[in-house]
């Protein structure tokens, strides 16, 4: 009878740990790729690019869970350290001149407002991803003239299952990229950058 509750209590302290261990926190490591391009709409034009990481919260959001609270995914590596040689590689690509030392360089300032990679608290079924992203960019020449935009992607995805560590990482840098692509797409901004 000893035997039986000291087998019951031992298996019960091993799912215990077992599911703390599976809501730890988990950290991702931020390393977006950019599609390949043909297109190159930069003609030669200059740019300087710095990348800022302004979050208010450096915390993505919540693997979910009874313990929740601390269950949270945060990135691995510096956000702006991360983004800004792919950002800068993409840009090259499409063909502006990257950091180059002409006096009508526009300097590119791109800033990270927020990232939210985050398991709502709900009991629907599957698992629910809430997914955002804000970057602001500021684009500017030593003459004054500047122009200033916002960029937002923001949507919910589910998985039958909580999703895999690989699967994070893919998410959370898929939406990386969303967000500067749309960007990039911007017209007005663009426009501003091939004015002279």
């Amino acid at each position: 009878m000893n035997c039986q509750r000291l087998l019951q209590g031992f298996v019960a302290s091993i799912v215990i740990l077992l599911t703390a261990c599976a809501q730890s926190p988990q950290k991702i490591t931020v390393d977006p790729m950019f599609p390949p391009t043909t297109s190159r709409p930069g003609n030669g034009e200059p740019l300087h690019v710095r990348v800022s990481d302004q979050r208010a919260n450096k915390v993505l959001g919540s693997r979910g869970g009874v313990y929740r609270e601390t269950a949270t995914f945060s990135i691995a590596n510096d956000l702006s350290l991360a983004v800004q040689p792919p950002l800068e590689r993409h840009l090259a690509a499409l063909g502006f001149n990257v950091d180059s030392l002409n006096p009508n360089t526009v300097d590119l300032h791109v800033i990270f407002e927020s990232l939210v990679y985050n398991h709502p608290k709900n009991d629907s079924v599957g698992h629910d991803m809430d997914m955002a992203a804000i970057v602001r960019v500021e684009a500017s020449r030593q003459d004054g003239s500047n122009y200033k935009g916002r960029y937002k992607v923001k949507r919910n995805e589910k998985f039958f299952n909580a999703p895999s560590t690989a699967q994070n990482v893919e998410k959370v840098n898929a939406l990386v990229v969303e967000v500067l692509e749309n960007m990039l797409d911007d017209p007005q901004l663009m426009s501003f950058i091939r004015e002279r």
